[in-house]
């Protein structure tokens, strides 16, 4: 009996090592994607978002613009969802859009004014259509 409770707890900590591994892989892969990388994870977090339970392996975006994945019972791991521009001019500034996950490019002194690269398309449909 002993051998069997031996064997049963080895292959219980196998299992375990390896949804770690599984859970520190993924959130490797969302760090690569993404080029702002932020990723965190949570062990006591549950899988429920806004109201839905989701199951192991099932992701979805949160209030933050966190895409998380869900390691039942292990816990929640998430990465930061949108890409940050990097290379734009000084007297521009990247912000996050209200109530949205999507990142604009617009002037510091009026952010309802974007930064354009020489682009000849127009960003919106007349003057009284800004970005935001």
């Amino acid at each position: 009996t002993l051998h069997f409770f031996l064997l049963d707890m080895q292959t219980n900590e196998m299992k375990v090592l390896q949804a770690v591994f599984c859970m520190l892989s993924i959130l490797q892969l969302c760090h690569g994607v993404f080029s702002s990388g932020e990723c965190y994870f949570n062990a006591k977090a549950s899988c429920e978002h806004n109201g839905h339970v989701f199951d192991i392996g099932e992701a979805w975006i949160n209030d933050e613009c966190f895409q998380c994945v869900c390691f039942e019972p292990f816990g929640v791991g998430c990465c930061e969802q949108e890409k940050q521009p990097v290379d734009f001019p000084p007297w521009c500034e990247a912000i996050r859009k209200p109530d949205s996950c999507t990142v604009a490019v617009v002037m510091k002194a009026n952010h309802k004014l974007p930064c354009l690269s020489g682009g000849k398309t127009r960003l919106w449909k007349s003057e009284n259509d800004p970005l935001f």
